[in-house]
């Protein structure tokens, strides 16, 4: 029998992980697998050992990991790997089978469009993608990614990049680009749900001496959860066509 297992991050902040269980919980509804459970990369409970024991317990014989993060650093590239390394051989009779991040699509440029209708945009405003930041030089290429494709979608003519920590351009820096000007500045936050970054996007917003405004998370729009919906179908694609499993 299969199980999917969405696995959130996890955070210090009740807030956070409340609409990271709300947001799977939309997504589980709309799925048809017989046993789907929760657990987080770290801090949360129940932990991804913890969801792997409650759905062998349910029945399952093989489960289908599916990580609820945005893009591919690196804890999906080796945080998940190494914590299935560790729990996969105490099941010995059951396949697992790990996903990919939601990555750059389509589907996700139609959520940052939607992030930014939620409220009215001055023209003049400095528009700002606002990532968590990695260091991984791959991370700084889908943002790339994603300015250039939401330009291409819209009438948007300059975005800039920044994050909030890691390597690539640090969000001080580059509101500081533009201090002179006193054009108004849009933070849009490439989050999925409250926390401690959230929280930081909040205080540049009540310290910056400009017009600052703060969009909606990612985690608010509906085109979010249709992407992780969808990433989550490619892999079950994947496993009919390919029987593919780690």
């Amino acid at each position: 029998m299969r199980a999917i297992l969405y696995v959130g991050h996890g955070t210090r902040v009740r807030e956070g992980e409340r609409q990271a269980i709300e947001f799977i919980e939309r997504v589980k509804s709309q799925m048809d697998e017989p046993i789907q459970e929760i657990a987080f990369l770290e801090i949360s409970s129940p932990s991804i050992e913890e969801g792997v024991a409650t759905c062998v317990a349910k029945g399952a014989t093989e489960i289908i990991v599916m990580p609820l993060l945005l893009l591919t650093a690196q804890h999906a590239t080796t945080d998940l790997p190494e914590i299935l390394a560790e729990v996969g051989p105490k099941y010995p009779t059951v396949t697992f089978t790990l996903g990919q991040p939601i990555g750059v699509t389509r589907t996700m440029i139609d959520a940052v469009i939607e992030q930014l209708s939620t409220q009215p945009i001055p023209k003049n405003a400095q528009l700002i993608i606002v990532g968590r930041g990695s260091s991984e030089p791959a991370i700084q290429q889908e943002f790339a990614e994603i300015a250039s494709r939401l330009k291409l979608r819209t009438a948007i003519r300059s975005i800039d990049i920044a994050f909030l920590y890691g390597s690539g351009p640090k969000i001080e820096d580059v509101l500081a680009l533009h201090q002179e000007r006193k054009e108004p500045v849009v933070l849009i936050p490439y989050l999925l749900f409250s926390g401690l970054l959230m929280k930081r996007l909040e205080r540049l917003q009540q310290t910056e001496k400009r017009e600052v405004i703060l969009t909606k998370r990612l985690g608010e729009v509906p085109s979010t959860a249709r992407a992780f919906k969808e990433a989550v179908e490619k892999k079950m694609q994947s496993i009919e066509l390919n029987g593919v499993s780690i």
